[in-house]
């Protein structure tokens, strides 16, 4: 019989697609930005926000605008008010039902689940956020324990999705990190887990290429030939 593994998921762009929500509030959220902080507004740079997407926050709000429209000394004090903005927007969009699952996650999680799996969630994201979405969705009934960067920083547990990784996983040997960007894949490494890069999610496929195992949608992670098998996982 297969030994089980620990499977920890990405959350945005590997459970779900959360760009209508998340777009639609970074640019509602990027205009307060600019009237909090008494500057000139600018239109939102919307492909921009979207190639920001799964990064980390501190990352995310440093680069998701324009820079010219933020002077260099202003800029630590408007990516905090648009963090915040963001936060208070996306909860918003959220509860208005903008995230949606991808097909087949449910099932697949199930399936892994059922096979003896532990399935373990993290993320980049700030808290109101991750617990928002989770509620939403009913995700809690799938994962034994989840994390995200916003409350391992607060409880002093990690600073980064690789010690995020190290808190959640029993034995990272043992572990398979299933995340869409090259952020998952390297916290994944940095930890000794295996890797699933999630093609269908928001990093493109160069950054994944890394990855141990790729797949087309979350049906694959049940045929993830671990321990070496071709049978499923």
């Amino acid at each position: 019989m297969p030994v089980p593994y620990a499977f920890l998921f990405d959350m945005d762009g590997t459970l779900l697609d959360s760009r209508r929500a998340v777009v639609g509030a970074v640019a509602a959220a990027l205009g307060r930005a600019y009237a909090h902080c008494g500057l000139p507004p600018a239109a939102p740079d919307f492909a921009l926000i979207e190639d920001c997407m799964g990064l980390p926050g501190r990352e995310y709000f440093a680069r998701a605008f324009p820079p010219r429209t933020v002077p260099s000394p202003r800029r630590a004090e408007f990516a905090a008010a648009y963090s915040r903005f963001t936060s208070e927007e996306e909860i918003v969009a959220i509860r208005a039902g903008g995230t949606t699952l991808y097909d087949g996650v449910e099932t697949a999680l199930a399936g892994l689940r059922d096979r003896g799996h532990e399935l373990l969630l993290f993320s980049n994201a700030d808290a109101p956020y991750f617990r928002g979405i989770i509620a939403a969705h009913g995700l809690d009934r799938f994962f034994a324990r989840s994390l995200c960067i916003g409350e391992a920083e607060a409880r002093g547990l990690a600073t980064d999705k690789a010690g995020m990784v190290r808190v959640l996983a029993a034995d990272p040997s043992r572990t398979v990190v299933v995340g869409d960007r090259a952020s998952d894949l390297d916290a994944g490494r940095a930890a000794g887990a295996r890797t699933v890069g999630c093609l269908y999610g928001f990093g493109s496929p160069e950054e994944l290429r890394a990855a141990d195992w790729k797949v087309d949608g979350p049906l694959d992670w049940l045929s993830l030939p671990l321990d070496g098998r071709d049978g499923p996982a």
